[in-house]
């Protein structure tokens, strides 16, 4: 089925469905826009939330790299501590108050060492010659535990792999000296910190977003630390520590496990040797846009419900009247002019009625009085007059009547009213075919005027002053308004911001121009070429375009001028408009009637 045939049938249905379609193609470039902003509202959702994933994993990696590696630093300093060297070396020489004093003194260091760390929960010291533990978190002055200090004698890389696990607990331990230096010699004395996992917990239940998990786990050291509430499975980190290592750092990765969708973020540390991830379901993060989907789809069905309602009630607001209308149309065809149609409401259609009343009554008067000669005259005249009156304009003008009046515009009735009044009585009037230019120019600013109520948001109508010289200049009627109107059906049609229509007056000594310009940019070197071919046709078609009828006009009438069409300045469609002078360059004043 070919376009012409589908435009056809569309142009031959009756006015609800032409209404339904209206409408629903009025609404769809808005669906279409809605539609759109809620994708690439849903995609900036999905890049805050990486975004905010990503910085989360580096701020929280780096404060723990920051905090330890002063804590690793500040336990290599009391390494030279005097009274730890004292107490191994000489203290079968030392008084028991001396070795009380120095004990003292080393806890007195080790608070300083746990409370330099909010995630230190305490700070040890083993002397085994004495057979004595310092702690940070005792009062007292404990007994050697050989166990825990066997474990934490292992020699580790405190700038690579710093931790050491021992029934469950994580300790940084630096032996003095290192087995891994000193070959079999046993370390004279051990310092070590405990690192919190509770304070580490809480951490990462601070940088948790909800519904998701953060977990810290070991790389050669087999711990993991998470943050919530509730206990995780130790396979899915695992798993997920796994999914991370062959990925980019810091990268959003799509990961499934057990069948659920997740998004993971991971984190490594090669200073701590130790890996941070945060991850969180797919179905908490889409939850907020699915709901904003759904009422996107409630919001659609609406809008076709009320298009559906606004049409139909449309539909009985103008189908009734206009149905008495044609009905009495149709009789006066038959000959009864001795009709009157009632109408009870006084609104556009109660004017219509009222008008097509005077007409029959003043048909009637004519048909009596000049029945055969005069008829035949105002056929040819209502013809001349319909060919000058765009149809599409008129039903939009009642249109724009019809939705002011109903929301109770009257300002913008009056407006609107008193425009389209001089409009029609322009155009419709009797007397000369010439008028003075400044009479055209004042009908096409009367009809940008009107047009204004309909595309006020969308298009702008420029007028230049009419030159002083020029202004009683004869020249034909109905010139430049169809030009004007030409680009708000054809140049601008698809601009739906922005457009802009500018009138400028040039004179010369042989001719006077009048040059109108849009800036519509669905115009090309083709479409121009099309253009300018149809205005150098000379077939007669059976319905001019506005610019051709013009054209032709000012052509029969001075021998010559007429239109240039060229590309203006922003790809819209230049008009210049030549008018030539009356030979000797004079004319004749008129007086605008």
């Amino acid at each position: 089925m070919s376009a012409l045939t589908i435009l056809k049938r569309l142009a031959s249905l009756s006015i609800l469905p032409k209404l339904v379609l209206t409408f629903l193609l009025t609404l769809a470039p808005l669906y279409i826009i809605g539609w759109r902003m809620n994708e690439i509202g849903s995609r900036h959702v999905q890049k805050e939330l990486t975004d905010s994933l990503v910085s989360r994993t580096s701020l929280y990696m780096n404060m723990l790299e920051f905090d330890l590696d002063g804590v690793i630093r500040q336990l290599q300093e009391y390494v030279n501590d005097d009274d730890l060297l004292k107490l191994t070396s000489s203290s079968e020489v030392m008084t028991e108050i001396e070795k009380m004093q120095a004990q003292l003194r080393i806890k007195s260091k080790l608070d300083l060492l746990k409370k330099s760390s909010k995630f230190v929960e305490d700070a040890i010291a083993f002397i085994p010659v004495m057979d004595r533990t310092v702690s940070a978190n005792d009062n007292i002055i404990g007994d050697f535990d050989q166990a825990q200090f066997e474990a934490l004698t292992q020699s580790t890389n405190r700038f690579e792999a710093p931790f050491l696990v021992w029934k469950d607990r994580i300790f940084i331990s630096l032996p003095y000296p290192d087995p891994a230096v000193s070959g079999r010699q046993k370390p004279v004395f051990l310092l070590a910190v405990e690192v919190s996992r509770t304070k580490l917990e809480a951490a990462l239940q601070e940088f948790t977003n909800e519904g998701g998990r953060t977990a810290l786990v070991g790389n050669k050291q087999p711990f993991i630390i998470t943050g919530g509430e509730t206990a995780v499975d130790e396979a899915l980190v695992r798993d997920f520590q796994r999914e991370g290592e062959g990925a980019a750092e810091n990268q959003l990765q799509a990961v499934s496990w057990k069948g659920t969708p997740y998004l993971l973020v991971s984190n490594h540390s090669p200073r701590l040797d130790m890996s941070l991830l945060m991850y969180v379901p797919e179905a908490k993060v889409n939850a907020s846009l699915e709901v904003y989907r759904f009422w996107f789809y409630v919001l659609s069905v609406v809008s076709v419900i009320l298009v559906l309602l606004f049409s139909y009630s449309i539909y009985l607001i103008i189908h009734q009247p206009l149905k008495r209308l044609v009905r009495s149309f149709r009789r006066i065809e038959q000959g009864q002019f001795n009709l009157e149609v009632h109408y009870p409401l006084q609104d556009e259609f109660g004017y219509l009625y009222g008008q097509f009343n005077g007409m029959v009554r003043r048909l009637d008067v004519l048909v009596h009085e000049v029945y055969e000669q005069q008829y035949r005259a105002r056929l040819a005249e209502l013809r001349h007059l319909q060919s000058q009156i765009n149809p599409h304009f008129l039903y939009n003008s009642y249109f724009i009547l019809y939705r002011m009046a109903k929301q109770r515009d009257h300002d913008n009735v009056v407006y609107f009213t008193k425009h389209l009044g001089e409009y029609f009585q322009y155009i419709t009037r009797d007397g000369s075919d010439e008028v003075p230019l400044r009479s055209e120019v004042q009908h096409a600013r009367t009809y940008a005027e009107i047009q204004s109520i309909r595309f006020s948001e969308r298009i702008t109508v420029d007028f230049d002053e009419v030159p002083e010289a020029i202004r009683e200049f004869p020249v034909p009627r109905l010139i430049v308004q169809p030009i004007i109107e030409n680009a708000y059906n054809h140049g601008l049609e698809n601009k739906r911001r922005d457009g802009l229509i500018a009138v400028r007056f040039r004179e010369r000594e042989s001719a006077i121009d009048i040059i109108i310009e849009d800036n519509g940019d669905d115009l090309n070197e083709e479409k121009l070429r099309t253009m300018q071919a149809g205005l150098l046709d000379k077939a007669e078609p059976s319905e001019h375009t506005g610019m051709l009828n013009v054209h032709r006009r000012i052509i029969i009438r001075y021998g010559g001028g007429g239109l240039t069409l060229e590309l203006g300045a922003d790809r819209g469609l230049k008009v210049t408009m030549t008018i030539p002078r009356e030979a000797g360059g004079g004319h004749v004043p008129l007086i605008d009637r």
